[in-house]
């Protein structure tokens, strides 16, 4: 299976990596933070809700979109947590 490889410190959404039809999500899209000091690989594409909880518990920062959340400040958030766990400055 495919792999994406989130580097430490890297924040990202996986909305079209979701496979909808089989992981029936209640959210528009996920936004996935590595607050870990390793690269950690995914993979791509996602089919469970199973999957990404079992990221969640190797410790990246998974937060979901509901309709009308903003993209953007999601992103903004997970990558304020993410600095924040790798003790980075913030600007």
């Amino acid at each position: 299976m495919p792999k994406i490889v989130i580097e430490s410190g890297f924040v990202l959404n996986l909305a079209g990596y979701i496979i909808e039809n089989m992981a029936k999500p209640d959210y528009v899209d996920v936004v996935v933070g590595n607050p870990l000091k390793e690269d950690v690989k995914v993979e791509a594409p996602i089919y469970s809700q199973q999957t990404l909880d079992d990221y969640a518990k190797k410790g990246l920062i998974l937060e979901y979109l509901m309709e009308g959340d903003s993209l953007k400040d999601k992103l903004k958030e997970v990558k304020d947590i993410v600095d924040n766990a790798l003790g980075k400055t913030q600007n």
